[in-house]
């Protein structure tokens, strides 16, 4: 089982300079969903040991994370741009291209602050190494999406993540689910899910045979110059916009040739840095935008239903998924041993979530099982939280 990583600045990695600490929920969106004393399940602790599990709580006000001074202060700008753009969809307002750029920004931020949480704290069922990246490292780093789903008005206040107590999510923090109030948000973050699909360059993988073996690297083939069917295809079991970014982790100057295309250049605002504009999607279209308003929310809206909260947590799985099967992992080359090792690793994640989703189904059929696996916890048994 799991031990714990070093407390380094959640947002840069280093020993923090002047440390503060930085709360995994941020405190705007504590008081935006019912209040600062709140105790909530942060998962299954695993650092102790597989005969040691134990429900892990905690109240959001204190749930917290190393930081640098500095770090912390750059990002509180971030912070306090997203509260806006959260409110304005709650309240159904137009949000700006530039709000979903943010929403996206900090989207990346919360995904990987509580992977980072969860190795600090020992909810992470993996055997812990540092991370190779932190929350700095991941902003628009590269393909970024979400589908935005705007409950009925009378839903009370909550706030409820899904998909980050999973092992998948432990490996590969690259999607989750988020309900604020009536507001749900899926969002996935990964090289190629999106890119492969708008006709874009993308980066795949590919075999080099060198003196000392075969090593694998990525690198960019040419796109299609058209929308190819199925992009984010998952099973979405209710409604929603989708927004998203094209994003690549270097500039146009280390790889030009691919990007010549008219088609792809008109996809970006900034050529050089291959910025993307936002899209949005919808059953009939792929567009940019300047604005989304009545007719986009009126695409968010999803009816009452009373199965909302099981394909809530469901869907989550199936994204991380897709995600996962679509996806490419990236970095430095890696050895032939190494490369088979990863894709052996995603199909044995895959395998456990299409698990976690059998017993899911199985206690829905049963209202007298627990949905949540405290009971079981509290009985001594060994359950995995997700």
């Amino acid at each position: 089982m799991c031990g714990q990583i070093a407390k380094l600045c959640v947002f840069c990695g280093e020993k923090p300079d002047r440390k503060t600490k930085e709360h995994v929920i941020p405190k705007w969106l504590i008081k935006l969903t019912g209040g600062d004393h709140r105790q909530a399940f942060l998962g299954v602790k695993y650092s102790d040991g597989p005969d040691n599990l134990a429900v892990h709580r905690h109240a959001l006000s204190a749930y917290t994370v190393p930081a640098c001074e500095s770090c912390n202060g750059r990002f509180a700008l971030l912070e306090e741009l997203t509260k806006p753009v959260v409110v304005k969809l709650l309240s159904e307002q137009p949000i700006s291209a530039g709000d979903v750029e943010i929403l996206l920004d900090w989207l990346d931020k919360v995904r990987i602050g509580l992977w980072l949480a969860g190795r600090m704290i020992g909810t992470n069922v993996f055997r812990a190494h540092e991370p190779n990246f932190h929350i700095a490292h991941r902003i628009g780093w590269c393909d970024r999406w979400a589908s935005l789903t705007l409950l009925p008005e009378q839903v009370g206040e909550g706030l409820t993540y899904a998909g980050v107590g999973t092992p998948m999510f432990g490996s590969m923090p690259s999607a989750f689910s988020i309900r604020i109030n009536r507001l749900v948000i899926q969002n996935a973050s990964s090289p190629r899910i999106l890119t492969r699909w708008l006709g874009l360059p993308y980066p795949a993988t590919k075999r080099v045979r060198t003196p000392d073996g075969l090593m694998f690297h990525s690198h960019i083939c040419f796109g299609k110059n058209r929308v190819l069917p199925r992009m984010m295809d998952y099973g979405r079991p209710f409604n929603g916009l989708e927004v998203f970014q094209p994003a690549y982790p270097f500039l146009l100057k280390d790889c030009e040739r691919p990007f010549k295309s008219p088609y792809a250049q008109r996809f970006f605002v900034d050529l050089e840095r291959l910025r993307a504009k936002p899209l949005f999607a919808t059953d009939r279209e792929i567009r940019a935008f300047e604005e989304l308003g009545k007719s986009e929310f009126a695409v968010m809206k999803h009816l009452p239903d009373s199965s909302f909260p099981d394909h809530f947590s469901a869907s989550t799985l199936h994204l991380q998924n897709y995600v996962s099967l679509i996806g490419l992992y990236s970095g430095a080359p890696v050895t032939e041993h190494v490369f088979y090792r990863q894709r052996h690793l995603s199909r044995g994640l895959r395998k456990l979530n299409n698990l976690l989703l059998r017993k899911m189904a199985a206690q829905w059929a049963d209202p007298t099982k627990s949905n949540d696996g405290f009971g079981e916890l509290e009985l001594g048994l060994k359950v995995l939280s997700i």
